[in-house]
């Protein structure tokens, strides 16, 4: 990227977050995840052609909590990653997010392609136990419900981890792959069990992804940050964003 588009990137965002240099945007973020094997040719679909699925198949599914962020809202969200590769780096991609804030929603989508739409999330941790859903438009799409136990040692990142999203619109435009790595600083990350039940709908279609019994789950207490800005590393086929539209905006 050069040098007007970097500093292109940081004004906007410095207007948006109210930070300068990718200073914190998040405190204490809140992510209780579940990793869970998927069909792979169900998520295929959901894929650009230049990311290859991780082998084996995997997916992390969400709900999230932002208590405090430096561009005022304090909002939640929902969201999926599949995990991918591209050209040797191990990475994750957003096909579906919903989030209860307009100005999380307008920035996420417009600057960092997160599939981004409205919907309803609950999030509740009363010592150690939690419990969560995410719902759209009158249909419960799935549940999360289990108990925290003891700290991981080692965690592995939850956002913190090199990203490959499409952002694009329909029109003229030719949507682009964009690669970035957020920054995260652990506060806690806690083992949880949980049982997740995921029953998806017509406009969001969780459930044909075949995702699998949970394998790990935890939940992380992250501050988060900018990092290096957005760079478009490649286009995505019309075509395909076509196809992947009415799941990013209907």
């Amino acid at each position: 990227m050069n040098g007007a588009r970097a500093e292109g990137y940081w004004s906007r965002l410095g207007r948006m977050a109210g930070v300068r240099g990718g200073g914190r945007l998040y405190e204490r973020a809140h992510y209780l995840v579940a990793d869970m094997p998927v069909d792979p040719r169900a998520a295929r679909r959901w894929l650009p052609r230049s990311l290859t699925l991780a082998a084996p198949a995997r997916a992390t599914l969400f709900l999230a909590w932002f208590p405090w962020t430096s561009f005022g809202s304090a909002y939640r969200e929902a969201g999926l990653f599949l995990h991918v590769r591209h050209l040797g780096v191990e990475a994750v991609c957003s096909p579906w997010m919903i989030v209860d804030d307009d100005v999380a929603l307008v920035t996420g989508r417009e600057l960092l392609g997160y599939p981004k739409k409205l919907g309803a999330i609950e999030l509740e941790i009363d010592g150690d136990s939690v419990a969560g859903r995410a719902s759209r438009r009158g249909a419960e799409l799935f549940t999360m419900r289990g108990r925290l136990s003891g700290e991981v040692a080692d965690p592995p990142p939850i956002l913190g981890r090199p990203h490959r999203n499409v952002r694009g619109a329909m029109g003229a435009a030719i949507p682009k792959l964009l690669a970035f790595t957020p920054r995260e600083e652990v506060v806690s990350v806690r083992r949880a069990e949980l049982e997740v039940t995921v029953r998806g709908s017509e406009r969001d279609p969780l459930h044909e992804l075949g995702l699998g019994p949970v394998s790990e789950a935890r939940l992380h207490v992250v501050h988060l940050s900018a990092g290096a800005p957005p760079v478009p590393i490649g286009a995505v086929s019309p075509l395909w964003y076509a196809r992947q539209w009415l799941l990013r905006a209907h």
